[in-house]
């Protein structure tokens, strides 16, 4: 009685074809290890990503210490401070550039998926593993893998630096053991790779990644910019909180403006918009044709 064996794709090979990888995992049985494997491998052989996370990295630093910088008296704004409304929040100040950050990342999830549908190596992949869900979870994985540390060691460098420059001014700062300081910095992380999950989602149900960066942008600005003219005062107001950007700035700074939900309902909310699209995008990625 002979035995039949499944060759193990190498590293080299995976680069060379990340497809192939999935379907040596995968032969005649579904593996997710294998699945994992290729999509980090497709993951990391791409140069964009290392130059979107080095981007969305450099964003978080740059802008941050820039307003520290300013609010501490290191550099001159002249006329119209912009760094004067965090005089009272040194976290936030240090934290600014989070909202270019997410514009960056939020590129990085569309581009994860996109990108497949317009080469077309997204049919081989989708063979290879007919099921298709798992295909979705590992891109989530490895994405969520990804981000979250790079993004969490970007914030605490910057939140470290923008204190020392914020002190320099002797002005009062923040430190980590400060009430909701740390919860401002691991947030920011989270709020980041929740975006990049989102824009995964989004590329998944749209397959364009001109359309779905400009879905996900619209849905992080434009949208709550919209809603707030449209919609009426009160109970409007409180559906405002529930979008994903009033959320994330609910359970990202220390202490949240007024008419924002609690930083623990917040988190609860902004977690359903970046879970939430990825089901449906399974679902319909389940269904549909490649």
């Amino acid at each position: 009685m002979s035995t039949t064996t499944l060759d193990t794709p190498t590293v080299s090979d995976a680069v060379a074809n990340p497809s192939t990888a999935v379907l040596s995992a995968t032969g005649t049985g579904l593996s997710m290890r294998g699945v994992l494997r290729s999509e980090w491998v497709k993951l990391r052989s791409v140069r964009s990503t290392t130059a979107t996370l080095a981007a969305a990295g450099g964003a978080l630093l740059v802008f941050g210490l820039l307003f520290a910088a300013i609010l501490g008296g290191v550099l001159s704004a002249g006329d119209g401070d912009p760094a004067s409304e965090f005089a009272s929040d040194p976290t936030g100040a240090a934290l600014s550039g989070t909202m270019l950050a997410q514009l960056i990342i939020g590129v990085l999830g569309v581009m994860i998926i996109t990108s497949e549908y317009t080469t077309g190596q997204i049919r081989t992949t989708l063979t290879a593993v007919p099921t298709r869900v798992p295909v979705l979870v590992a891109k989530a994985a490895v994405l969520t893998a990804v981000v979250l540390p790079v993004m969490l060691a970007s914030v605490l460098v910057t939140f470290l630096g923008g204190q020392a420059l914020i002190g320099s001014g002797d002005l009062a700062t923040a430190s980590l053991g400060d009430p909701g300081v740390l919860r401002a910095v691991i947030g920011s992380a989270a709020y980041l790779t929740g975006v990049a999950l989102m824009g995964l989602a989004v590329g998944t149900l749209l397959r364009s990644t001109a359309a779905s960066i400009a879905t996900l942008f619209g849905a992080l600005f434009l949208l709550p910019g919209l809603a707030g003219i449209v919609l009426p005062s009160g109970w409007g107001d409180t559906l405002l909180s529930y979008l994903p950007s009033n959320a994330g700035t609910a359970f990202t700074s220390v202490v949240p403006a007024p008419g924002l939900l609690s930083s623990g309902v917040a988190m609860a909310v902004f977690a359903a918009w970046a879970v939430v699209p990825l089901v449906v995008a399974a679902i319909v990625q389940k269904r549909r044709s490649a």
